[in-house]
């Protein structure tokens, strides 16, 4: 599960809320006025920062995207 923790400085955070409802993905959303730069926790893993989190979030998409695509043609002889 993402745990989104944002600052509401940003135009970014709204739009990774917006990212992550449209993906289903699970998550959860803390606003945190007292942070310097929005986090994103992961499982063991930590981002910190606008670029950080954005980059995390695109190899995120790409995983789920690899995730559900349609594999049946894909092992078929041509």
């Amino acid at each position: 599960m993402i745990d989104l923790r944002i600052t509401t400085k940003y135009k970014e955070e709204l739009e990774w809320k917006s990212l992550l409802k449209e993906w289903c993905a699970s998550h959860k959303i803390t606003t945190d006025q007292s942070l310097i730069e929005p986090e994103l926790h992961e499982g063991k893993t930590i981002v910190i920062g606008i670029d950080s989190i954005e980059k995390f979030l695109k190899e995120y998409k790409a995983f789920m995207d690899d995730w559900n695509d349609c594999r049946c043609d894909k092992w078929m002889d041509s």
